[in-house]
C-alpha cells in the first residue's frame, strides 16, 4: 500500500579538406588515469585507538535508528576502529548545523537535507537508511481533496515531503495552512491541539490504533511528493580530513541494519536497555515488522543512495519553494555524495590551506569552452569545472578574475597579484614566475582561414601575411618566436580574430582548435576552415607561482586524484563531436588539373593525399571512438563498421551486428511511418537528430542522442549514413524517476497534473472522445492487514500489470493517484464500448482470484468510476477529475464491485 514514486557539447564542427586533415583527438583531449586505492576499512582492537565519533538522531530512540544500535550493539564500530556515542534528539536543532558546527561527527535528518545543500549547506550525504520515506500526515477526518486541507494546523519538523504537500494544498486553498513546531509529542494529536501531525507509517498508528483513537491517513507519496528518508550526513570538513572513518562508520552501519533486520527481538530489547524509550516493547516490535519495506527495497543495497533519485528529490525541494530553478540547475549533486577520498595531505599542507581559504587564480574570461565568464558573472568552463573539484577535495575557493582581459591577468601573475594560472601553456616566459602542473588538456594549434584558402603544410608559407591572434596567449608567443617574418594582428577574443579573417583583415587565424570551434558555433561564423597545423600543441596545465612550493605541491596532488571518469564527464559536459565530412571540390578541380597535364606532379600529390588521408583517418577514428559511431547501410539495414566504443556501449561483436538489421537494436518506438520519413530526409542528403531508445544484447535498455550524417558517394548519392551518439541514459533515467511510480512501474500522480490537461487539450483538438476511469480496490486495507504490506505491494504490482495488458495502446495512459487507486486515459468509440470495456477490466481482477479473506466475497474486487466526454465537449481537466470521482464514490456507496459511468 505504501509504494512509493522513485524519482529517482559545444560541438566540434570539423571540415575536413583535401588538404587539411590531421590528427586531432590524440590531440584533441588527453589527460592520465589515476588509480584512486580502495578504502580498506581498519580493523582495531587496542582500546586507545578507538576514534570517538557522535552521531545525533532526529527523534526519539525507537527501531527507526536499529542500525546504529545493532553497530554498536555486536560491536561492528569498535571492529572499524570508532568509539560512537549516540546524542539524544534535540527538537530545534537542524543536521545540517549540527555537523556543521562541530555539535556531532554525523547527524540523522530528513530529506530536506537537499535543499541544505543546495542553499551551500557544507555537508555530505553518506548514506540513506530508508529507500524511501514513511512520512505521512494523521488527520481527525478524511480529507478527500487536498482544498479542504486549507486553515488547518499541521505540526511537522520541517519535513520537505510535508511541505511539498502544503504547498500545493496552498494553491487549492484561499485559507493559510498554519504550520506548528514539532514536539515529538503524540498527545498533541491525540488531544487535537493540532489538526494535522507528521508522522511516521512504522510509528504513530500503531500507538493510535492501541490508545483505539481514531485517525486517518494523508500520504505525500499519493501526491507525487517522494524522497529518500532518515539520510545521514556528514560535514564536508569530516568528509574530506577523515574519509576513512566516514567509510568505517558507513559499513558498520549497514551491518547493524542487516543484523537488526535479522534479529528484531534482540535489538529492540537493547534499544530498551540501554536507551530512554518513549513506547513499549510491543510496539517497537511493531516498528520493526513494518520498518523492513523501508530498509530493504527490492535489490537496492541497504544504504545505498543514487544521484538520480538525489535529483528527483531535488525537483521536489523545488516544487516545494524550498530551492529556487536557478539554484536546482546550478547545483552539483554529484558532489552531495560522499566519496571515499583518494587523496592524502600532509598537516604542513593542511594548515596551508586552513591558513589560505582564498585561491586566488588567474584565468581568461573570454576563452570558451576553456573559461569564461558567463552572462551572470559566474566562472565556467572546462577548467572552471575542475577547480570546482578541487574546492570540493580541498575545502577552500579559487577566486577568479571577472573583468580583466587575458594580457591584464598576465600582467597581475609577473607582478605576483595572482597564486596561480587555472589553465595555460608552461611557455618559458610563464615558467620563469610560475612552476607548472603536468597537462591535463591537450589541443592542437590550428590555422583558420577563409573557405577559398588551400592547405597551408607550413606556417613559413604565411611568410609576409597577416595572421591573427589573441594578444598574451601562447599561440602569440610561439608565432612570435618561431615565425617572426610573419605579421601578427592582435586582437582580444577568439571571436575577433576569427571575424578579422572574415573581414579580410588578417589572411589567417593562429590559435587553439577547440576554442576555434567553440566560437564559430556559439556565434555562427562561417565562411572559414581550418587551412593547416602546427606542430606545437596547447598543452594546457595549472601554474602555481614558485615561491609557494607547498600550493604547487597541494594543486598536483589534487589534479592526480581526479578519476579518468571524472575527467571525461567534464569534457563530455562541454565538447560534443559531429562528424562532418565536406570536401573542398574547387580544390579537387585544380589537384585534378594538375593531374591530367603532368604526371610527375600526380605521383607527389598521391603521396601527399596518401600521408594526409592516414592522418585523416586517424582524426575520424577518434571522432568515431568518442561518439560511438557507425557507418550503416541504408539499403540493407546492415551495420558496415562500428566503433570500438558501440561495441563496448552495447555489449556485441562485430560479428554479432553482421547478422543483425540495424533496427534490431532499437526498441519498437520507431512506428514504420516515423522510420520513412527519417529515410527520405536522408536521402535527401539532410541530417537527422533524436533521442533513441536502445537494447544491448543483454536486454538492458539505454538511451541516446542519436545523429543520422547522410555519406554521398562519388556519383552524389545518399548510400550509407554513420550514426553518432551522445549517451543520455543517466539524464533519462532522471526524467523517468520522476514521473514513474516506482513500486508498480506507472505513471504517478505528479506526472498526472501534468499530462492530464494535456490529453484533454489533443483529444478536444484531434476530434476524438476521450474516456477517463478511475479503479480503487475494494477492501484494499484488509489485505495489508492479513497478509502484510509485502504482500499488498505485489498486488498492487499484479493490478498493475493487468491494467498495462488491457491499457496498451499508444495513447492509453495509467496512473497510480496514490495507495490503491488507479486511473487510466483512453480513447472508445461510443460510451456503450467504454462501459463494457470496463465490466470486463473488473471481471478481470475477479478472475484472477487474489485472495482478500476479510472481505465479503473473499477476493480482491475493483470499483470503477468511469467518464465518456464527447470530442464536442470543451471540458477543464478539474471537472473531468471530478465526474470520475463522483461516479467512484457512487460505486462503493451501491455496494463495490461494479461501474459507474457518466
Amino acid at each position: 500500500m505504501f509504494g512509493c514514486t522513485h524519482y529517482t557539447f559545444y560541438s566540434v564542427r570539423r571540415w575536413l579538406i583535401y588538404g587539411g586533415a590531421f590528427a586531432l583527438l590524440s590531440a584533441l583531449f588527453t589527460f592520465q588515469p589515476v588509480l584512486a586505492a580502495s578504502p580498506q576499512t581498519p580493523q582495531v582492537s587496542n582500546e586507545q585507538d578507538l576514534k570517538t565519533v557522535r552521531v545525533r538522531f532526529n527523534w526519539h530512540h525507537q527501531f527507526q535508528f536499529a542500525g546504529f544500535y545493532a553497530a554498536q550493539m555486536q560491536g561492528y564500530y569498535r571492529e572499524r576502529g570508532l568509539e560512537v556515542e549516540i546524542q539524544d534528539w534535540v527538537p530545534s536543532a537542524r543536521p545540517a548545523e549540527v555537523v556543521r558546527a562541530g555539535e556531532a561527527e554525523f547527524a540523522v535528518g530528513y530529506s530536506t537535507l537537499v535543499a541544505d545543500y543546495a542553499e551551500g549547506a557544507p555537508i555530505r550525504l553518506v548514506m540513506s537508511a530508508f529507500q524511501y520515506s514513511p512520512m505521512v500526515l494523521l488527520s481527525h477526518e478524511r480529507i478527500n481533496d487536498l482544498a479542504d486541507a486549507g486553515g488547518k494546523t499541521v505540526m511537522h519538523q520541517h519535513n520537505m515531503q510535508v511541505m511539498n504537500l502544503m504547498r500545493q494544498i496552498q494553491k487549492l486553498s484561499d485559507q493559510p495552512v498554519i504550520e506548528v513546531p514539532a514536539t515529538g509529542r503524540l498527545e498533541d494529536f491525540i488531544e487535537r491541539r493540532v489538526d494535522l501531525y507528521a508522522a511516521y507509517m512504522t510509528n504513530e498508528p500503531y500507538r493510535l490504533n492501541k490508545l483505539d483513537v481514531p485517525f486517518f491517513i494523508l500520504d505525500p507519496k499519493s501526491y507525487g511528493s517522494q524522497s529518500y528518508g532518515d539520510m545521514l550526513v556528514t560535514s564536508r570538513y569530516f568528509a574530506r580530513q577523515h574519509s576513512s572513518q566516514v567509510q568505517a562508520f558507513r559499513d558498520a552501519t549497514i551491518a547493524g541494519w542487516e543484523y537488526a533486520l535479522a534479529n528484531p527481538e534482540s535489538v529492540v530489547d537493547y534499544i530498551m536497555a540501554h536507551f530512554n524509550v518513549v513506547k513499549s516493547r510491543d510496539a517497537l516490535l511493531s516498528e520493526a515488522k513494518l520498518t523492513r519495506q523501508y530498509v530493504e527495497s527490492g535489490n537496492t543495497p541497504i544504504g545505498d543512495v543514487d544521484v538520480a533519485k538525489v535529483k528527483a528529490t531535488a525537483a521536489s525541494a523545488r516544487d516545494a519553494g524550498m530551492i529556487s530553478e536557478v539554484t536546482y540547475r546550478n547545483t552539483d549533486w554529484d558532489t552531495f555524495l560522499f566519496q571515499p577520498s583518494s587523496l592524502v595531505l600532509t598537516p604542513q599542507e593542511q594548515a596551508f590551506l586552513m591558513h589560505n581559504p582564498v585561491i586566488r587564480i588567474g584565468n581568461d574570461i573570454d576563452w570558451e569552452p576553456f573559461e569564461f565568464i558567463d552572462p551572470s558573472g559566474r566562472y565556467q568552463g572546462i577548467a572552471a569545472d575542475y577547480l570546482a573539484l578541487f574546492e570540493e577535495r580541498l575545502g577552500v575557493t579559487f577566486e577568479p578574475v571577472k573583468e580583466k582581459l587575458w594580457a591584464e591577468v598576465v600582467g597581475m601573475a609577473e607582478r605576483g597579484e595572482l597564486d596561480m594560472y587555472s589553465c595555460a601553456v608552461g611557455s618559458p616566459e610563464r615558467q620563469e614566475y610560475m612552476r607548472f602542473t603536468q597537462p591535463y588538456l591537450s589541443f592542437p594549434m590550428v590555422l583558420l582561414g577563409l573557405k577559398d584558402m588551400s592547405y597551408i603544410q607550413d606556417y613559413e608559407q604565411l611568410n609576409g601575411e597577416t595572421v591573427a591572434v589573441v594578444r598574451g596567449y601562447w599561440s602569440e608567443e610561439t608565432m612570435r618566436r618561431h615565425y617572426p617574418e610573419i605579421r601578427l594582428l592582435k586582437v582580444d577574443s577568439v571571436k575577433e580574430g576569427i571575424e578579422a579573417v572574415i573581414e579580410g583583415r588578417a589572411r589567417a587565424y593562429s590559435g587553439n582548435l577547440g576554442a576555434i570551434n567553440y566560437a564559430m558555433n556559439q556565434h555562427g561564423l562561417t565562411g572559414v576552415h581550418v587551412i593547416g597545423q602546427s606542430e606545437q600543441r596547447f598543452e594546457l596545465a595549472m601554474g602555481v607561482r614558485r615561491d609557494s612550493p607547498i600550493l604547487f605541491g597541494i594543486i598536483q596532488k589534487t589534479l592526480n586524484s581526479i578519476s579518468e571518469q571524472e575527467r571525461r564527464e567534464i569534457y563530455n559536459r562541454w565538447i560534443r563531436l559531429e562528424v562532418v565530412n565536406q570536401l573542398d571540390q574547387q580544390q579537387l578541380w585544380k589537384l585534378a588539373g594538375s593531374v591530367l597535364l603532368l604526371a610527375l606532379i600526380l605521383v607527389a600529390l598521391a603521396l601527399v593525399y596518401r600521408y594526409q588521408k592516414k592522418r585523416q583517418q586517424a582524426y575520424i577514428d577518434q571522432i568515431h571512438e568518442l561518439t560511438y559511431a557507425t557507418l550503416i547501410d541504408l539499403e540493407t539495414m546492415r551495420i558496415v563498421k562500428a566503433s570500438d566504443s558501440f561495441l563496448r556501449l552495447t555489449g556485441y561483436s562485430r560479428e554479432d551486428l553482421q547478422a543483425l538489421n540495424y533496427l534490431d537494436l532499437s526498441t519498437d518506438q520507431i512506428d514504420s511511418h516515423r522510420q520513412e520519413k527519417i529515410l527520405t530526409l536522408l536521402l535527401e542528403g539532410k541530417r537527422w537528430r533524436g533521442e533513441i531508445q536502445g537494447r544491448k544484447k543483454s536486454g538492458q535498455l539505454y538511451w541516446v542522442e542519436l545523429t543520422f550524417t547522410p555519406v554521398r558517394d562519388w556519383k552524389g548519392e545518399v548510400r550509407q549514413v554513420w550514426a553518432t551518439r551522445v549517451d543520455i541514459s543517466d539524464r533519462k533515467k532522471v526524467e523517468r524517476l520522476s514521473i514513474q511510480d516506482e513500486l508498480t512501474g506507472v505513471y504517478n500522480r505528479r506526472f498526472f497534473n501534468q499530462q492530464f490537461p494535456k490529453e484533454l487539450s489533443r483529444h478536444q483538438r484531434e476530434k476524438n472522445p476521450v474516456c477517463v476511469a478511475m479503479l480503487d480496490l475494494d477492501y484494499f486495507k484488509q489485505v495489508n492487514d492479513y497478509f502484510g504490506h509485502q504482500h499488498g505491494d505485489q498486488v498492487l504490482v499484479q493490478v498493475a500489470e493487468l491494467l498495462k495488458l488491457r491499457f496498451s495502446r499508444s495513447g492509453d495512459y495509467i496512473f497510480r493517484m496514490g495507495g490503491e487507486e488507479f486511473l487510466v486515459i483512453t480513447t472508445m468509440p461510443t460510451p456503450e464500448a467504454f462501459y463494457e470495456y470496463c465490466e470486463n477490466l473488473r471481471h478481470a481482477v475477479s478472475d484472477c482470484a487474489i485472495a482478500n479473506p476479510d472481505a465479503p466475497q473473499g477476493i480482491l474486487t475493483f470499483s470503477i468510476g468511469a467518464a465518456y466526454c464527447d470530442s464536442d465537449e470543451s471540458l477543464e481537466a478539474e471537472e473531468v477529475y471530478h465526474r470520475v470521482d463522483e461516479q467512484l464514490y457512487l460505486a462503493k456507496q451501491q455496494g463495490r464491485n461494479q461501474t459507474c459511468m457518466i
